[in-house]
């Protein structure tokens, strides 16, 4: 790590419901880290444009490297962090994403598509834009389907359907609030498990499984959730492979993404979806890697390098 000495603009969460401590054990990291952090609320954040692009931190002009929120947000509050990332990227500071892969990440349907492009294993899934359109559409699909809005997180938006009647209701619903909704293909040899890999810096750190014999999502909703270590597994380096492999499609050297996996025996790996703000601290505990440090120093070297690009241009 350079000596120089780096400020990041961290902003805490203003929607904090599934991410706890967080904030806070990704803050005391980079403290420890000896970087700078000025926290923040975003409801003190500005900024300026005109020759160029200026920021404000309750009215007084901030300076700093990096611009850092970690975790998925309200939708009013989350497009508020997006103009606000989007200004910083403009203005040649490191975001965690760029704004299209931010973009991309946020949306089951186009990681889908990006997924597709570039040949990586997923449940098949449709989208349509209209009921007769999704009618049409779901002649080609079983009974018993996954139904899941394109935006969402944490299980949310996700139903099982055990019908074509239920799937167009469903449907029916997304429509009526404004949401879009896919229809995919239920992989039903792994219900209640799959597999989490944590990818930094493009490169897999950590695998692990989530398991529950009640909520066939796996996302930790039930009591009888529990997340184990698959470090030791005979199939870590293939989880490893395909999570890269998944994370490169969409950005070929992504800060952090938590890779979904399903690991069926018809179907053989199949990705889920990439989570842009993936919940650390499990994973962190149940393999005992130092996951905090790994994603901090991933951040530490974004800036250190952003920066001396800036200083050799000059």
């Amino acid at each position: 790590m350079s000596d120089e000495q780096l400020t990041i603009l961290y902003m805490i969460n203003p929607d904090p419901i599934f991410y706890g401590k967080m904030d806070q054990l990704i803050i005391e990291t980079f403290q420890r880290l000896k970087v700078n952090v000025i926290t923040t609320e975003l409801e003190e954040l500005s900024f300026i444009v005109g020759n160029e692009i200026t920021f404000f931190r309750k009215g007084e002009q901030i300076q700093f490297d990096a611009f850092l929120g970690y975790g998925y947000m309200a939708p009013k509050h989350y497009q508020d962090y997006m103009y606000f990332n989007f200004a910083v990227y403009s203005a040649g500071k490191i975001t965690l994403h760029n704004p299209t892969t931010e973009g991309i990440l946020q949306n089951k349907l186009l990681q889908y598509v990006k997924f597709s492009q570039n040949q990586i294993p997923i449940p098949r899934c449709g989208a349509s834009f209209s009921v007769n359109t999704f009618k049409q559409n779901l002649r080609r699909f079983n009974n018993k389907t996954i139904m899941k809005e394109v935006v969402g997180y944490e299980g949310t938006g996700v139903k099982l359907s055990v019908s074509h009647n239920q799937s167009t209701e469903l449907f029916c619903k997304s429509i009526w609030n404004g949401e879009q909704a896919i229809i995919q293909d239920f992989i039903d040899d792994t219900v209640g498990r799959s597999i989490r890999v944590l990818v930094i810096g493009g490169k897999a750190v950590s695998v692990t499984e989530f398991q529950d014999n009640v909520d066939f999502k796996s996302n930790g909703y039930s009591d009888d959730f529990k997340i184990e270590s698959m470090m030791d597994s005979d199939q870590k380096n293939e989880y490893f492979k395909i999570a890269e492999k998944a994370c490169a499609a969409i950005d070929s050297h992504l800060t952090i993404g938590g890779v979904d996996i399903l690991d069926s025996r018809k179907n053989g790996l199949v990705v889920l979806e990439i989570n842009s703000w993936p919940e650390i601290t499990f994973s962190q505990d149940v393999t005992g890697l130092p996951l905090f440090d790994q994603f901090a120093q991933e951040f530490i070297e974004k800036i250190i390098t952003k920066n001396r690009e800036r200083s050799n241009s000059t």
